[in-house]
């Protein structure tokens, strides 16, 4: 179970609602204060089924920026530090190709290496929660596709040869096929693994 999403600044700093604008609010702090996902995680292994539910803190973005993903995991242990248990950490992955040359490839991928790394190194049950790679274009070229299922392909890769066995959770697909113009999320994009009539992409198979 998802538990606590999403609670942390690309800084670091956990979100207190100061910031928010538009529909990103997040007010748990402002009303509950620092200890609100302490009261999420009891409450949900008390109500929940105790020792058997899995429950996971999550956030996105922490393959981009070591401060979140430093911040995210000092909460974490925050939250331990209070008598609270968190079982897991899920990271979301939306990851883009968008504008990237090799050398910019190359980069992203090792810092998706040292990202599950560092996660792995919490002890925690590690869970890829929302996995999608955007292409910044509604026309790919082939060589865009195969850029695609490379990376798909080494995230899978990275998971499995940087999580140690007994840490790996899973990994989840955001979304079934690529993006419609109308979607909500990344409009006309080709970012899944099958395209908008349901047919396997090159990103299936890596």
């Amino acid at each position: 179970w998802d538990v606590v999403n999403e609670p942390m600044r690309e800084n670091g700093q956990l979100r207190d609602g100061s910031e928010s604008s538009g529909d990103d609010i997040f007010s748990w702090v402002q009303y509950l204060g620092k200890d609100y996902a302490v009261t999420a995680f009891n409450l949900a292994r008390q109500h929940g089924n105790g020792a058997t539910d899995k429950l996971f803190i999550n956030d996105y973005n922490l393959e981009y920026s070591e401060s979140k993903l430093a911040g995210l995991i000092d909460y974490v242990g925050y939250i331990e530090s209070k008598g609270a248990v968190v079982d897991g950490i899920g990271t979301q992955m939306h990851l883009s190709l968008k504008g990237k040359n090799q050398a910019a490839i190359t980069a992203y991928k090792a810092s998706i290496d040292k990202m599950f790394q560092t996660l792995a190194a919490s002890g925690k049950l590690i869970k890829v929660s929302e996995l999608d790679i955007a292409l910044g274009t509604s026309s790919p070229t082939e060589t865009q596709y195969a850029q695609q299922a490379d990376l798909y392909r080494y995230v899978v890769e990275s998971f499995l040869k940087n999580i140690p066995t007994n840490q790996q959770y899973g990994i989840t697909i955001w979304g079934v096929r690529d993006s419609p113009e109308d979607s909500n999320w990344l409009p006309g994009e080709m970012q899944a693994l099958w395209n908008i009539n349901f047919q396997r992409k090159h990103a299936y198979k890596g």
